[in-house]
């Protein structure tokens, strides 16, 4: 699978010939500087310290900058062929071999390690963690504590056009390049703009990180932001709605927050709005953006199946003589929840999307543990499943709603949890005309939850243990965990520790925080057929009430 590096000089090459060749604009990538063909310039090397340095309760080793010289990092870059053409060739020694005799030789047995979370922090202030599990696939993701929650009315959008610029023209390789090397090298990714962070990720084979993690990083440091690419990306904005609007359960998810946080931090829209993107969306807006958010004491790089020293020396090589963002002080409003209601009519849907959430203390608070445990033991799903273990057949939504309501499509509970806030609540879905029952059946189940038996808190806290340890298996899931609680807390919990926390919890745990949450102002969103949805002081005063009997 590995080629020979494309050299400029290449006759089939389609670069001018005596520009730069592909290892030296990454290489001087690496270097954190614009490609220049003219030759030797100083770069970093990987320096080992024994010092130490903690951050938010979590200590990292420092990893210093010193100089080494460009040639030497360009004979680092892993060789490959940038623009191969696919094709058997005629002289492919595998070519007839049935697929039942195998072709690979014979090797030993790896010496595999247990896995271990290491952390280190460059000089300027970025955090690396990384997770060797010895697996042959990698996956990067860079994360940076901003998104639509920090946006200003200003700011409105901005966060997610830098998901829609992503992967573009850089200082250092084109937009073509940039395609062309992800293509060639089997990576996959993305970026993705989110409330309170954002995550540029690639996926792709280990030996390869050197190229991913200075692509990444080139990607926030250098962007060209050039008018025609900025403007083609345009048309994403409307494609990005189309697709919300075609997923329902995240469609109601956006209404939710917009209408739990009416005009701030975690209500502010995910998406940039259509009607503004001419005249706001330009280059020089993103940049101002990204000057003002992206500084390396906001950023993370985590790697999964990937050398610790070897990633280090990358990243800091990507930042040495690079003048780092300064990280400029902003506005970190806290979020106020507003609660309230919103119907959305959609003629073209028959049936009525109904939800009822409360504010929860989010990430950091005592109380996550005991909500995360409440929203397993509440379970729920669809109103087909071809059942099995672990699909929570035994949750009280699917016992109490989903197995005596054959109106109800789908009925579950959710819980988003951010820094400092979150929600909690019931997602229940069925035809319009029956819109007044699914709110009485979802109000009724809110009620019941001044009671457990030992039974049903058992097997929610081993079914909560085994899916956090089952989605540990998964690299990327793993990488995404890890960055995200950086971000919200400054710290990582194992699923050890977590499933410790866990087994703590009581019933009387679940029952106090349970009560702190119906304590609060409902939030309430039909979308769908809304002809026949109760109105909001409908819910209010029946979750202030009594449970209705019979539901």
């Amino acid at each position: 699978m590995l080629s020979r590096l494309l050299t400029a000089a290449a006759p089939s090459s389609a670069v001018v010939q005596g520009g730069p060749t592909l290892a030296r604009c990454l290489g001087a990538a690496a270097l954190g500087r614009r490609c220049f063909s003219s030759a030797q310039t100083a770069a970093a090397a990987v320096t080992k310290t024994e010092g130490k340095s903690t951050i938010q309760g979590t200590s990292y080793n420092v990893v210093k900058f010193e100089q080494e010289d460009v040639g030497e990092v360009v004979k680092e870059v892993p060789h490959f062929q940038f623009y191969y053409i696919g094709g058997e060739h005629k002289d492919n020694k595998y070519r007839d071999v049935p697929l039942d005799i195998p072709i690979l030789t014979d090797v030993p047995a790896p010496q595999l390690k247990k896995p271990e979370m290491k952390f280190s922090v460059l000089e300027n202030g970025m955090r690396i963690v990384s997770v060797d599990k010895q697996g042959l696939t990698a996956n990067l993701g860079l994360f940076v504590h901003a998104g639509s929650r920090f946006e200003t009315p200003a700011e409105e959008g901005l966060s997610h056009m830098v998901e829609c610029v992503a992967f573009r023209s850089t200082a250092h390789l084109s937009h073509l390049r940039t395609v062309k090397t992800i293509e060639v090298l089997g990576m996959n990714g993305g970026c993705q703009a989110g409330r309170e962070h954002m995550m540029y990720n690639l996926e792709l084979l280990r030996e390869y990180t050197p190229v991913a993690s200075t692509l990444v990083v080139g990607n926030v440091l250098f962007p060209r932001l050039l008018p025609w690419e900025v403007n083609a990306c345009h048309k994403e904005i409307k494609k990005a709605h189309e697709r919300l609007k075609a997923d329902t359960d995240q469609y109601v998810s956006e209404l939710l927050h917009q209408t739990a946080y009416h005009n701030n931090t975690l209500g502010n829209a995910l998406l940039a709005n259509e009607g503004r993107a001419l005249e706001h969306f330009t280059g020089d807006n993103i940049r101002e953006y990204m000057m003002k958010h992206f500084s390396a004491e906001r950023s993370v790089f985590v790697g999964i199946n990937v050398d610790h020293d070897e990633l280090c020396k990358w990243l800091m090589r990507s930042f040495a003589e690079y003048v780092a963002i300064p990280n400029l002080p902003r506005e970190e409003p806290k979020p106020i929840y507003t609660g309230g209601y919103k119907l959305e009519e959609n003629a073209d849907m028959p049936v009525c999307n109904i939800a009822i959430g409360f504010e929860t203390e989010g990430w950091n608070s005592a109380d996550l543990v005991p909500v995360t445990v409440l929203q397993t033991l509440l379970g729920g799903g669809g109103s087909f499943s071809t059942g099995g273990p672990g699909k929570g057949m035994h949750s009280r939504l699917y016992l109490n709603v989903l197995n005596q309501n054959p109106n109800v499509e789908s009925c579950m509970a959710f819980n988003t949890q951010y820094s400092d806030s979150g929600l909690f609540g019931m997602y229940i879905t069925g035809y319009g005309q029956e819109a007044p029952r699914l709110v009485d059946i979802a109000v009724n189940e809110l009620h019941k939850l001044d009671s457990f038996t030992p039974e049903e808190v058992s097997r929610a806290k081993n079914t909560l243990k085994g899916n956090i340890f089952m989605n540990a298996e998964n690299s990327k899931v793993l990488m995404e965990d890890i960055g995200r609680q950086i971000i919200m807390s400054g710290k990582v919990v194992t699923p050890e520790e977590f499933a410790a926390r866990v087994d703590a919890v009581t019933e009387a745990d679940l029952k106090k925080v349970a009560a702190k949450l119906l304590k609060k102002n409902p939030t309430y969103v039909v979308y769908g057929d809304t002809k026949s949805a109760p109105h909001y002081e409908y819910v209010r005063t029946g979750l202030a009430g009594s449970p209705v009997k019979g539901k």
